[in-house]
């Protein structure tokens, strides 16, 4: 299945704020009549499993809909440069509260607010009305979002496995 195929396999609109009870709700009306034991096809519950894989994650879904908006190719290891010496400071604070778990608790809520908001920028490049057609600037920004949602992803991973008590991952 082409990425961008999802939300018209699962009957929902082509947009970045999706919630995941609609997805859910989508889902679940397509399944109910696809699966095999339903005297559907496997390979329809299959393309249905996919789609809601790709719609339920935000990062598939934002590159998702960027390829069904014709978006021009860029380089899809792009990250802003400011993020990137602001990611260092960030991993050396990450490493400064290594054994303190209020510090590493308040760093790792500052990093969920940070992805958060690069999701906010992603829904906000892709779901207004002059994103129906992405031109290469706009699909920079949206992947160096994307990037940016993918380095706090990894940072919260480390902070959780620190916070557990479990070796974490070397910058």
């Amino acid at each position: 299945m082409r990425p961008a195929d999802a939300f018209a396999t699962l009957g929902v609109p082509a947009r970045f704020d999706i919630s995941e009870r609609e997805l859910r709700a989508a889902w679940m009306r397509r399944a109910a009549g696809a699966h095999p034991d339903a005297a559907g096809e496997v390979n329809a519950s299959a393309a249905l499993n996919e789609a809601r894989a790709i719609c339920a994650d935000p990062i598939r879904r934002a590159l998702a809909l960027l390829a069904l908006r014709g978006a021009p190719p860029v380089d899809l290891r792009a990250m802003p440069q400011e993020f990137l010496l602001e990611m260092m400071e960030l991993r050396e604070r990450a490493d400064a509260c290594a054994g303190d778990p209020a510090a590493t608790a308040e760093l790792r809520s500052e990093a969920v607010a940070r992805r958060d908001d690069s999701l906010g920028e992603i829904a906000s490049l892709l779901d207004g009305a002059e994103a129906q057609s992405i031109d290469e600037q706009r699909a920079r920004r949206v992947v160096g979002a994307v990037n940016v949602v993918r380095a706090f992803d990894r940072m919260i991973e480390q902070l959780d496995r620190e916070e557990a008590g479990g070796p974490g991952v070397a910058p």
